[in-house]
């Protein structure tokens, strides 16, 4: 399968899915948006499923880069990867983040549909808590800083209601605070 045309395909697949949500998402409107027929993106997804499950594998490599470009940047090695995961959860608006975000929330829908498809996300998960426990940064404080990021994510996907822009600010930074300690 060709690298291109596979990610032309998983680009046009969110596409589809931020623009007309998950229900909308097939393979003929796929195979449109991308500009190739339907066959060719049965070549390379067999079925929706695979395609979503593309999806999912693409994002978990997005949101890996992502954090190793911040950790990349980031100068004090004690925590650096807490703060890349916080970093990834709280995207500055117009950012590579954001859009991640975004797709993550369409696709939060669809993998609901199939438990089977969280399989990689729950790998990965696991994968991720291992490597932040090994941070540098206290177990406890790590277990706070990872469900609070993913809690407000999780409710801001939702679209319930939190904490008011300046108190959510504050509440943010006082998470990377607790890396520094």
């Amino acid at each position: 399968m060709s690298g291109v045309t596979r990610n032309k395909i998983l680009d046009a697949a969110e596409c589809v899915a931020l623009r007309d949500g998950v229900a909308h998402l097939t393979l003929d409107a796929v195979a449109a948006e991308a500009g190739l027929s339907k066959g060719g993106v049965l070549y390379n997804f067999a079925t929706k499923e695979a395609l979503i499950q593309g999806m999912v594998n693409r994002l978990i490599e997005q949101v890996d880069s992502q954090m190793a470009r911040l950790v990349e940047h980031d100068p004090v090695e004690r925590g650096r990867l807490v703060r890349a995961y916080l970093g990834v959860s709280f995207p500055e608006k117009g950012t590579a983040s954001t859009r991640v975000n975004q797709i993550a929330a369409v696709l939060l829908s669809a993998v609901m549909t199939d438990p089977k498809l969280l399989e990689p996300v729950r790998k990965h998960s696991a994968e991720m808590q291992r490597r932040l426990a090994a941070d540098g940064v206290d177990e406890k404080v790590v277990h706070t800083i990872r469900h609070a990021a993913d809690g407000m994510w999780l409710a801001d996907m939702l679209n319930m209601p939190g904490p008011k822009p300046g108190a959510r600010r504050r509440f943010i930074q006082h998470l990377y605070s607790l890396t520094r300690e």
